[in-house]
């Protein structure tokens, strides 16, 4: 999911779209909706294989995903679309594998995911485009030696973080699963250190830090400083923290866990908490008070919520995923949660 000028754009594995007067509309893995009034728009580009990312720069939206073709066109697994009417871009580069991961600076498209080619050339999982002409970087090459989920930049630009099932970033054991590369060159940002213990699921970031959600052993949420430090204790969940977002002094988590795990222990296959706090599905820590804060909306699917975004001119956090109840109401798989 990404907002942009007033729009919620959502991709997935969808075929169809409930608009808010019930009625169900053709949306082939790609829609947009009104974030002021909920109306679905006629925004759409047939996706024929499941949209894993997308961001939005300018007027143009990218998508990154498993398809070969978008709006007719032939793309493989990488497409940019008009941000008003969704006519596919000349923007073509070609991965030869999934992109999971999306992050545009103002000049730069960043991409990661399994690909190991583009367009012919070789890239290890991670790849820089031009946003003004659509070229390929060749400046820019760092290698992750195992599937890049996300993808975030730092508030000043100076880093790109990257999170995902990697155990080495650029040949160097120091950064499991999650690691920061420099915007121009992709070389390691030393400055930036986390030693990540699990695989990153996602990963967000603002001038107060960097935000993550880790999977196994249950699951994680950290809370980390621009050094890769931790600024509170990891919050133990006993499942997968899949979705990330900031606003304020919020930190939400969403994922398929069901209990945060008061005083952070627990264990087994499945992982079981020693004291459990029911948090099913999504969570809210107060970034002052390092507390998780009594917001407990209920969620009632397995796989719980798999994508999270804030609303940066309502506040509203808007979260996707495969349930079909919020707290004992009927909603399919895409929520609203007003500013609190």
């Amino acid at each position: 999911m990404a907002i942009s000028g007033g729009t919620l754009f959502i991709g997935g594995s969808f075929t169809q779209v409930q608009d808010r007067f019930g009625k169900s509309q053709t949306r082939t893995r790609l829609a947009a909706i009104n974030v002021a009034t909920c109306d679905l728009t006629s925004w759409t580009a047939a996706a024929d294989g499941e949209v894993l990312a997308l961001a939005v720069s300018g007027s143009t939206v990218y998508v990154g995903g498993s398809f070969t073709t978008v709006g007719g066109s032939a793309r493989s697994s990488i497409a940019a679309l008009s941000a008003s009417s969704a006519q596919v871009q000349s923007f073509n580069p070609g991965m030869n594998k999934p992109v999971r991961a999306l992050a545009a600076s103002s000049s730069t498209l960043y991409a990661g995911g399994d690909f190991t080619t583009v367009g012919g050339a070789t890239r290890a999982k991670l790849a820089a485009f031009s946003l003004s002409s659509g070229a390929l970087s060749s400046g820019w090459q760092p290698k992750a030696n195992g599937k890049v989920n996300t993808l975030a930049l730092s508030a000043d630009g100076g880093r790109v973080y990257a999170g995902g099932l990697f155990t080495t970033l650029n040949g160097q054991a120091a950064y499991p699963y999650l690691g920061a590369v420099d915007p121009a060159t992709g070389k390691n940002d030393a400055g930036f250190v986390p030693r990540s213990q699990f695989p990153v699921l996602d990963v967000v970031a603002d001038s107060r830090g960097v935000y993550v959600g880790q999977a196994g052993s249950g699951g994680h949420l950290l809370l980390l400083n621009a050094d890769g430090t931790l600024k509170r204790p990891v919050y133990q969940l006993d499942g997968d923290v899949q979705a990330v977002a900031v606003d304020g002094d919020s930190v939400f988590g969403g994922g398929h866990f069901t209990n945060y795990c008061v005083g952070n222990t627990g264990a087994g296959a499945p992982f079981m908490c020693d004291k459990n706090l029911s948090r099913r599905k999504a969570l809210e820590v107060s970034m002052s008070t390092g507390q998780v804060t009594p917001w407990a909306p209920t969620l009632d699917s397995p796989f719980g919520i798999l994508s999270a975004v804030v609303d940066p001119n309502t506040h509203a956090l808007w979260v996707g995923g495969d349930f079909t109840h919020v707290s004992g109401q009927t909603v399919g798989h895409l929520a609203r949660f007003n500013a609190r």
